[in-house]
């Protein structure tokens, strides 16, 4: 008889505050999570939208105190992360609001890690490293795309070893995610793309991992049909319906893969994201159409449906036809989108691939796909994709 903690399943979310003006919400959220002092972790380009500006206004009328930490870039550093630490701890700060992607997310809560539990971040790579309260995490996304604002992960980058660790703690989700479609409206068109595409591949991934259940499905599904209905317009118009409809799928599509996790996709673009600083939503995009190619015949009736929300036909079809719709419907909304579609266009060299196959096989999101890859067959779906 299987021990009772293997049968039991746990889902996790944070408040969430959604629609238009939601942002304007950051100051009293703040404030009723203890801040008098708020670090504001965001980057250089938000800045220059005038979003933090916004921000800061919303933190003044609260008669809060602040300062604002933005040294983050694509796939934060290690460094970064410390650095906010220490200015978190020497201006006695006691909340943290992060405004932004992925990456100021992701480092917001690294800082929250190293405030409450010092060391250095390399120490809490992997799952439950995290045994102390992090302090209270409010968070604003300005991409449709990671999911950071309500999920478990952070991803940041050794740059000693030129590689991604991945944290998973139940102690990282932000306590408030304020999701405000406005602020989809100053990003271009590439990142638009590259973070939906990112949405895309979470609520996939989401939705055929070996941690799936009934709770997290529904969110999945709905998802990638959000994606498809809303992205190409996201993209190329901002129209408000489809900015809303992104920012819906990106919320259900990290709260079906922080319960969920992920799989061989994610697991892939870590170490090409730690080698090459490429953009995490470009390298899923790539690899998205090949894992799937590999994974269908292990959730058939899944992706079966999956192409049913995809717009395609179903009835009459077997599940094994159905689902063999998918990475042709994958391959040609890429194309739609005018993004890449192998590595060697982004100019990585092929002698990189066994050791990325080697650092891809470790990622803790492997043990969530659906099956289980050789050394041989994650090298080979690299070098379908070069």
């Amino acid at each position: 008889m299987a021990h009772i903690d293997d049968d039991l399943l746990k889902f996790e979310i944070p408040e969430v505050i959604h629609g238009i003006g939601a942002l304007t919400k950051i100051g009293c959220c703040a404030k009723r999570l203890g801040g008098e002092k708020i670090l504001l972790v965001t980057d250089p380009g938000i800045i220059r939208s005038g979003w933090i500006d916004e921000v800061i206004k919303h933190l003044e009328k609260e008669n809060l105190k602040y300062v604002v930490y933005d040294n983050v870039v694509t796939n934060p550093r290690d460094f970064q992360v410390e650095q906010g630490a220490y200015l978190y701890n020497r201006e006695n700060c006691d909340v943290i609001a992060a405004v932004g992607g992925g990456s100021p997310i992701d480092t917001a809560k690294g800082i929250g890690i190293l405030a409450s539990n010092h060391g250095n971040i390399h120490e809490y790579e992997g799952c439950n490293l995290v045994t102390q309260p992090v302090p209270p995490l409010v968070c604003a996304p300005t991409t449709a795309g990671t999911g950071a604002d309500i999920s478990q992960f952070a991803v940041v980058a050794d740059t000693r070893k030129k590689r991604k660790m991945t944290i998973l703690s139940r102690s990282i989700m932000p306590d408030i995610s304020l999701i405000d479609p406005r602020l989809l409206q100053t990003k271009p068109e590439d990142l638009m793309a590259a973070t939906g595409m990112d949405t895309l591949t979470h609520s996939i991934e989401a939705y055929v991992s070996s941690l799936s259940w009934p709770l997290t499905d529904p969110h999945a599904i709905h998802a990638i049909e959000l994606v498809w209905r809303h992205l190409l317009n996201a993209v190329r118009n901002k129209n408000v319906d489809s900015l809303v409809g992104m920012s819906i799928a990106c919320l259900e599509a990290g709260v079906a893969f922080s319960n969920a996790i992920l799989g061989a996709v994610h697991a892939l673009a870590h170490p090409i994201g730690g080698l090459y600083d490429l953009h995490h939503g470009l390298i899923n995009s790539v690899l998205l159409p090949v894992v799937v190619g590999q994974n269908m015949e292990h959730a058939k009736d899944k992706f079966a449906n999956i192409a049913r929300v995809m717009g395609v036909e179903t009835r009459g079809m077997t599940r094994e036809e159905a689902a063999g719709h998918v990475r042709y419907q994958i391959e040609n909304l890429i194309h739609k989108l005018g993004m890449p579609t192998r590595f060697s266009q982004l100019g990585l060299d092929t002698e990189d691939i066994p050791l990325l196959a080697k650092l891809a096989q470790q990622d803790l999101c492997m043990m969530t796909n659906p099956c289980c890859f050789s050394l041989d067959e994650i090298e080979a779906m690299y070098r379908e994709v070069w």
